[in-house]
Formats: structure tokens, sequence, C-alpha cells
């Protein structure tokens, strides 16, 4: 048996708190479907990297017997993405810890962690709205239509099975689904096959993801693999102790970097919204 006295340090202990957030984390990140994980370089030094990004050749052609096979040259350009941190704090009383009610310090955890989960999920969106492939959808009354969403799946240029996600403002979630009738499964239906979480319907076998992230009248279509998402290091948890006012501070920060790979899987939809 351990003789001394507890201690405020011996309730919160950062490494504790930070294997709770790291295991945490990326069930939180709700757009990580979306994009490639890559952990390759946590530990590694620097804080700008570069990335090749390839430009597809296209479809391949007839050859006639005794016909060269046409070649391509494979173009592919270098990305530089500079390496980031997300943070967020608390400060926490000894009385709330002490009085057990709520348990503080593991709702403290939850929310450190959901916090650096919405800002990495705000940086995949806005990686993916970097994207040159945009359509200026037709709309009915001003709203965004089956139609229009036809016309922005027309400029992919690949013809996979690929699941595809609409991330759209929750206003123009609820009138494409009264515009699409027949057209629309509830997210219930999608079930299983739902790529990313809580999926509110799927048209034209587009599952559609409502988000405040996204402004009306602005949404994007997204494939999977279209987005990189960089952790440079798990999350770090650090603690520090006030002995005048006895309070505790926690901080949680991520170092991270989130780009766009692969514009031929994005579309940017405007629709011009009244």
């Amino acid at each position: 048996m351990v003789v001394g006295t507890t201690t405020m340090a011996q309730m919160i202990n950062p490494e504790v708190l930070a294997d709770m957030i790291n295991a945490t984390l990326p069930k939180l990140l709700r757009f990580s479907p979306l994009a490639t994980v890559d952990t390759t370089l946590q530990g590694q030094p620097g804080t700008t990297l570069k990335f090749p990004s390839w430009v597809y050749i296209g479809a391949a052609a007839d050859v006639a017997e005794g016909v060269a096979i046409p070649l391509d040259q494979m173009a592919t350009s270098t990305k530089s993405v500079t390496v980031k941190k997300a943070g967020k704090g608390v400060e926490i009383t000894d009385e709330s810890v002490l009085s057990g009610y709520g348990d503080p310090i593991g709702e403290a955890t939850r929310q450190l962690a959901l916090s650096i989960a919405d800002k990495i999920d705000s940086d995949l969106l806005t990686a993916a709205l970097t994207t040159t492939q945009t359509i200026a959808a037709i709309p009915l009354n001003g709203h965004l239509t089956v139609a229009g969403l036809e016309s922005a799946l027309a400029l992919f240029n690949d013809e996979d099975d690929q699941p595809a996600v609409l991330v759209v403002n929750p206003h123009d979630a609820m009138d494409l689904r009264n515009n699409a009738g027949a057209n629309y499964l509830s997210g219930t239906e999608v079930g299983a096959n739902a790529v990313v979480s809580g999926v509110f319907g799927e048209v034209l076998g587009v599952q559609i993801v409502r988000s405040n992230k996204v402004t009306a009248g602005a949404p994007v279509i997204i494939k999977a693999g279209a987005l990189r998402l960089v952790m440079k290091r798990a999350a770090a948890v650090e603690t520090d102790r006030d002995i005048v006012k006895k309070t505790n501070v926690i901080t949680a920060d991520e170092h991270y970097a989130a780009y766009l790979y692969d514009l031929t899987k994005v579309v940017k939809i405007t629709t011009a919204l009244v």
C-alpha cells in the first residue's frame, strides 16, 4: 500500500487524459473517412511538408493491330502544406473535482477531444472547398434540385462505384429532400452503407450529410480519397496548477495538416439561393 498524501496531480494525470483523447479523437472526426490519414511523419522534423498531387491521364484509347500504343506524360504538381496546431484548454476548481458531481475531469476530456475534432473537420472541409472543379447548378425557386445534383455528378471524370458524399447546409438538405420525391432514401435506409456518421439521406447514390460548416447555397460533393490528413503527432495533454486560486488547468493540442490531394474527386456547387 502506498503511503503519503493524495495530491491533485495524482487525480489529474495528463498521460491518462492524453490516452483517453487519442483513443476518442479518431471516432469524433466526422469527415476522416473521406481522407487518407497519414501518420508516417510523426516524429519527423520540419513544419512544411511537400506532397505530390497527380493529374489523371484520362481513359485508354482504341489501338489498332500493329499500331503503337499512345504514350501520355504523367503530370504532377507539388503541394506545400504547413503543419498547424489546434489547441483548447479548460480550468477546473478543486471543489468541482473533489465533489465528483458530474465527473468534471471526464467531461473536460470529452469536450477537449470534441473541440479538436471539430477544428480538424473544419479544416478538411476548407481544403475540399479549394477545388477548382465547380458548377453553377440551376436552382428551382432558389433551391438545389435533383437535376442540379445530377449535373454536378457529371463533372466527375471517373465512372467507378465509389460512394460520394454531399456536404450541405441543413436548410438546403431539407429543400433537396422535399424536391427529391421518390429519388430519396432516408438515412435509416442507407444504414451500414453510410460513409460518414450522421447521414441524413441519399439521392442518386449520393449520401447527404448536413453541416453548418457549409454555407447555404454552396454544397460540396466529396469522394473518398480526395483529401489528406497528416497527423504530425498524437494529441498532447498538459496540466498546470494554480496554487493561489486552487484551480487546475488542462490543455490539449494536436499538430496536423489537412489538404486537397485529388481535386477531381471534389465538386463545389453554387446554386445562388435566395
